[in-house]
């Protein structure tokens, strides 16, 4: 359980980057997110063959260069290509995903009963139901 926890820790000052270039560097990872905070280390994950599979994580020194590399999301660009960076995550992040996932499902549901609710059995229903929405 100890080591659990310290791997979540540790995970808390990773960024996963997605969409690189499969020619893009560690360096230039590196150099992009090194405006951010120390960069600890950048693993660029690859194919046995050692070409990229598109993404990396980039782990920080400190955790507070993980809130400025995420509030400036929209300006993440390596090699002219625009990537997406995450929150590494641990199980605080899976918790949060699984609670959005829970909720998105429950609307889901409540829609379609809504939607099953005004069915409407005859025609002059319906053209009432219809000029009451428009």
């Amino acid at each position: 359980v100890v080591k659990k926890k310290k791997e979540e820790d540790e995970k808390k000052n990773i960024v996963f980057v997605g969409g690189l270039r499969k020619s893009t560097t560690e360096d230039k990872v590196a150099g992009h997110f090194s405006k951010f905070g120390q960069v600890d280390n950048v693993d660029i994950k690859r194919l046995p063959d050692g070409t990229s599979r598109g993404f990396a994580f980039v782990k920080f020194v400190e955790v507070e260069a993980i809130e400025k590399v995420l509030e400036a999301q929209s300006s993440h660009m390596i090699d002219n290509k625009w990537v997406a960076v995450k929150p590494h995550g641990g199980t605080a992040l899976v918790e949060d995903k699984n609670r959005e996932r829970a909720k998105e499902q429950a609307e889901i549901a409540r829609s379609k009963a809504k939607k099953d609710d005004s069915r409407v059995d005859s025609a002059e229903d319906y053209d009432e139901k219809w000029s009451e929405n428009y």
